[in-house]
């Protein structure tokens, strides 16, 4: 089997059902996953992914995040329709989902989840 390169950003300040549902689709996928710790939203979304260029910020602001968030890197678009289908399958249930995309690499994690969240909102209304 081909090595995956798709990788996947976690937070979740729960945890527990979904988050091991959702991973158990993610190992099944052959996707890495990076769990992103409360105290790591501080550090760019490069950052966390090991990408080069993106260092880690000495003692970053880690505002509370109140909702799960994944980032999805590396996915082509039939390997994000295959992972939202067996979301939906397997009742796992995450609002606030990004692609990794040249603008968003060198963002603060917890600035993609403001993003996130505002746009959740607008179209919420």
């Amino acid at each position: 089997m081909a090595v995956s390169r798709e990788t996947v950003l976690y937070y979740d300040p729960a945890g527990g059902e979904r988050a091991a549902a959702l991973k158990a689709i993610l190992v099944q996928m052959g996707a890495r996953i990076k769990n992103v710790p409360p105290e790591a939203v501080g550090q760019t979304v490069g950052c966390l992914l090991g990408r080069k260029g993106y260092d880690a910020r000495e003692n970053p602001e880690a505002p509370a995040l109140a909702e799960p968030v994944l980032v999805l890197d590396g996915f082509t678009d039939k390997r994000l329709e295959i992972l939202l289908r067996e979301m939906k399958k397997h009742g796992v249930s995450v609002a606030y989902k990004a692609i990794v995309t040249e603008t968003n690499i060198g963002w603060l994690f917890h600035q993609l989840y403001d993003e996130l969240a505002r746009e959740h909102a607008a179209m919420g209304k």
